[in-house]
């Protein structure tokens, strides 16, 4: 495979597949885009695809259908916490993880929004299921500050209960744990405003080590989540974790990756411009460029 005018082009690498770090988690409401145009185009930049609760009411041939083809690309499939928690909560773990490797699904997100499950009951479901053979993402934070244990308030997190929460969840077994995307979002600021949020970030990362963790990032009011893309992609560079990425926004996602973007102000283009002042291109000073985010 030849991609488009790499044979004349020097452009910003990254790690490919398989890999542990740079992954890209995408969702995919019911798994509908599985035979899509999009995803055999891109299929290189996606490394898990998560459904929804959404998919619950689809036909579920044809859901095995679409994580067929997408295991077929390479793509590991995940279904989303929320069924999982509906069967914590109904006491049918089992038979929904038997049903769930029957389908071909081979990760498993473990999260507690509202199960209500303690950090003990995490870890020991996180071991059982990599005693079944799944590949397991714990999650730490929930959307709402009232019900997160992690946070003071909501544009802040207790960095020691967050560092010993994803810690722990490692140290059982999980690949990876997923940092909720509301407490990434407050963290940053819808326009990158909270310095404080972000000191309180590094010091997590620093804790517990980048390439370990899946920073989510979504909005459901409609918020930009490519200068929240840029700011992580500037400050642990192209291989950082992201996701719940829309599937439409992948291949915005990589040219962001790559710095060929307008966020943050396409990095690759001025390091190239001004000479590649330093070693890595993503380390270049971003501009303030609040020029086109709204409020």
């Amino acid at each position: 495979m030849r991609r488009l005018m790499q044979d004349i082009l020097e452009l910003p690498q990254r790690s490919e597949k398989p890999r542990k770090k740079g992954l890209t988690m995408v969702i995919d409401i019911a798994w509908f885009e599985a035979s899509s145009r999009m995803v055999a185009g891109y299929k290189d930049y996606i490394d898990c695809v998560k459904s929804t609760a959404r998919c619950l009411w689809v036909d579920e041939d044809i859901v095995r259908q679409n994580i067929r083809s997408y295991r077929d690309w390479g793509i590991d499939v995940q279904i989303g916490g929320i069924p999982y928690e509906i069967a914590v909560l109904q006491g049918k773990q089992k038979e929904y993880m038997e049903r769930a490797k029957a389908l071909g699904t081979n990760v498993v997100e473990v999260e507690s929004h509202a199960a209500g499950l303690s950090l003990k009951q995490m870890k020991s479901e996180v071991q059982s299921l990599k005693e079944e053979g799944f590949k397991v993402v714990g999650e730490v934070g929930a959307k709402w500050v009232d019900h997160d244990e992690t946070r003071p308030s909501r544009d802040a997190v207790y960095v020691d209960k967050v560092v010993e929460k994803m810690l722990q969840l490692l140290e059982v077994g999980a690949d990876h744990v997923i940092w909720e995307g509301m407490v990434v979002r407050a963290l940053l600021g819808n326009r990158l405003e909270n310095k404080a949020g972000q000191e309180q970030l590094f010091k997590v990362v620093e804790g517990v080590g980048a390439e370990n963790i899946i920073f989510e990032m979504w909005s459901a009011r409609g918020n930009p989540n490519t200068p929240l893309w840029g700011w992580l992609v500037q400050h642990f560079g192209p291989d950082v974790n992201l996701g719940n990425i829309n599937i439409q926004d992948i291949s915005l996602l990589e040219a962001i990756r790559r710095g060929c973007s307008y966020d943050p102000a396409h990095p690759y283009l001025r390091w190239l411009r001004q000479g590649k002042p330093m070693a890595n291109w993503w380390e270049i000073e971003s501009p303030d460029y609040k020029v086109d985010l709204p409020g």
